[in-house]
């Protein structure tokens, strides 16, 4: 055995340790303390899916043409940016969707992304054929990203591009720009916050990509993010959510 190969051996060994215990760890606290769906509380088979398999039949799927609608009223044709839509569900104030959405994004749950992400990479492989060349999340500022200690989208992503057999590229996209939050604001506010506050990190070279990102309201924050992947020479971009607001 080489010396290189030698040295790399207890390593390998320690990594596969933890892994083990983490593994072990999860069984432990799975029988002390069964998962349980965010929605109904029913018992959950698979630990890492938030939602039982009867509450996920149970949300309505959102409807493209009505985000669509939305992204032609932004201001100044700034939704052309993006060049097809898909929410996947109808976000329901006091249901399955709300709590699945809060727990991932106010409640520190954000392996609940990962999972959630598959199930929007599951649709999409339905609906958008070829697939992208990449998923892009969008962005949360570093202020923010540190008081959540996460970005949601960016969880959502990696479970989607899971599910394409894509990479997933956090690192193309930035937002360098602080924003105020978008609730309650009208649809000309919300793009005034987010206009200019994305930048793409690299000459992407028409590469067709997909943007990320948990909820869709009036679409203003996609289109800005996408808008700054199109300037860096991306080609299509096309924007996946979760949810699509009221």
């Amino acid at each position: 055995m080489s010396q290189a190969l030698a040295s790399s051996v207890p390593g390998r060994l320690v990594r596969g340790g933890r892994r083990l215990a983490r593994h072990v760890g999860r069984g432990l606290l799975d029988v002390l303390y069964p998962p349980r769906c965010l929605a109904c509380q029913a018992r959950l088979s698979r630990a890492r899916a938030p939602l039982c398999a009867a509450c996920v039949a149970g949300l309505e799927r959102a409807p493209s043409e009505v985000a669509r609608q939305r992204l032609h009223a932004l201001p100044s044709g700034s939704g052309t940016a993006i060049a097809a839509v898909f929410p996947l569900w109808r976000f329901d104030p006091d249901g399955a969707l709300r709590a699945l959405q809060h727990a991932l994004k106010y409640q520190n749950r954000p392996r609940y992304g990962r999972a959630a992400g598959r199930w929007m990479g599951r649709a999409l492989a339905e609906t958008l054929s070829p697939p992208p060349e990449a998923v892009v999340p969008v962005p949360l500022h570093r202020t923010r990203k540190l008081e959540r200690g996460y970005n949601q989208s960016a969880r959502l992503a990696r479970g989607v591009a899971e599910r394409l057999g894509v990479p997933c590229r956090p690192g193309w996209l930035e937002r360098p720009h602080p924003t105020r939050s978008q609730t309650h604001l009208s649809r000309q506010a919300r793009w005034e916050n987010v206009d200019g506050a994305f930048s793409a990190s690299q000459s992407l070279d028409g590469r067709p990509l997909l943007l990320v990102d948990d909820v869709l309201t009036t679409g203003a924050t996609g289109a800005a993010a996408a808008r700054a992947l199109r300037h860096a020479g991306a080609g299509p971009v096309y924007l996946a959510t979760l949810a699509m607001a009221e």
